[in-house]
């Protein structure tokens, strides 16, 4: 059955919604343990204000979708929202001492492919337009060199890593679509990149 995009964006808001109350519920533990034991061990001082950078962090996803109306921006944002998860479970598995669990994925991709009309393009199509996308991800045009990709991308990811950023990791999210986009980039050229030929 189709959904459209506010169900979407219903479903989506509930989702990270959760997510957001057990970062505060995460938060409050950090805190107890810290007062029942000493501050120094195991960080939780510290824990406790990464929980409250992932809880801000959901909230402007909640503050993202409720602008959001198209189909691919909420596709976006929950790739956003699955990052923080990643984030969220490695912490909260120290915070807690158990194993980290794996998160209970939503199948997102699945979701958003529901309907969206799409489907009924070939692949050859289909391919083209992924290599578009790719593209403009990187903010190049689609005849650039597989050299000049290379350098693109090496600068873009350099000017929003973290440690150029003074530890400030909100664009990890924009780093993994450039990633992604470079891994597409990668295989689409096939044996051709080293030979430094056109996409």
């Amino acid at each position: 059955m189709e959904r459209t995009p506010e169900e979407i964006r219903r479903e989506l808001a509930g989702h990270i919604e959760r997510m957001v109350c057990r970062c505060q519920e995460s938060s409050w533990f950090s805190i107890e343990r810290s007062l029942e034991l000493d501050w120094a061990v195991g960080g939780f001082g510290e824990m406790e204000e990464r929980f409250a950078e992932l809880d801000r962090l959901f909230s402007g996803l909640l503050d993202e979708i409720a602008r959001e109306t198209s189909r691919p921006g909420l596709a976006k944002i929950a790739r956003k929202s699955e990052f923080l998860e990643d984030r969220f479970e490695e912490l909260d598995s120290l915070l807690r001492n158990r194993p980290r669990r794996k998160r209970a994925a939503f199948p997102w991709e699945k979701f958003f492919r529901m309907g969206a009309g799409g489907d009924e393009q070939a692949p050859g199509k289909k391919r083209e337009d992924r290599l578009r996308a790719a593209c403009r991800t990187l903010g190049v045009p689609e005849s650039s060199q597989w050299e000049e990709i290379r350098k693109k991308v090496r600068s873009l990811l350099k000017e929003m890593h973290p440690d150029m950023r003074s530890g400030d990791r909100s664009q990890e999210g924009r780093m993994r679509e450039i990633l992604e986009a470079y891994a597409f980039l990668k295989e689409y050229c096939g044996m051709d990149r080293d030979a430094g030929k056109r996409v």
